[in-house]
């Protein structure tokens, strides 16, 4: 077990009603599931190698400070986000994370799950991976003008 990070895609409206009825939205939230069809969110625990290279390399994506709180572990990104972020995912390739990958950096800094030296390229496969999950989900949202829901935890 450990913490993962991922997202579900949802209409406008379904995240204007979680953000009212926050936080008696938790069995809402607890339910929530990606619709057939749709990529995948799920972000496993590559998020915070994720969050420091998107970081190093200036893309303004910020995975965990990003997104509005409905409580503890759920986060709401509005339409206007997920289009922002896929723009900046869309303009982002890989490659220019990848010039930012530093595994010993990134252990000392302790980065989130700590695997990065032990890994080595094998860890950077895991975090191109994960990439390429999270612009396609954020790609698919922002074309049909969706919402997200975030889980951390």
């Amino acid at each position: 077990m450990g913490v993962i990070l991922s997202f579900t895609k949802v209409t406008s409206e379904r995240l204007n009603r979680l953000l009212a009825a926050s936080p008696q939205a938790q069995e809402e939230l607890w339910q929530l599931e990606r619709a057939k069809g749709d990529p995948d969110g799920y972000l496993d625990k590559a998020w915070d190698g994720l969050r420091y290279l998107l970081e190093a390399a200036g893309t303004g994506v910020n995975l965990c400070d990003d997104g509005l709180p409905l409580d503890e572990e759920y986060y709401a990104w509005p339409a206007e986000l997920v289009g922002r972020t896929a723009e900046r995912l869309r303009a982002t390739p890989f490659a220019a994370l990848a010039a930012h990958y530093d595994p010993a950096a990134m252990d000392e800094a302790n980065i989130y799950p700590r695997i990065w030296v032990r890994d080595g390229d094998a860890g950077l496969g895991y975090l191109r991976f994960h990439y390429a999950t999270l612009a396609a989900f954020f790609a698919d949202a922002a074309k049909s003008g969706a919402a997200a829901v975030m889980h951390f935890g």
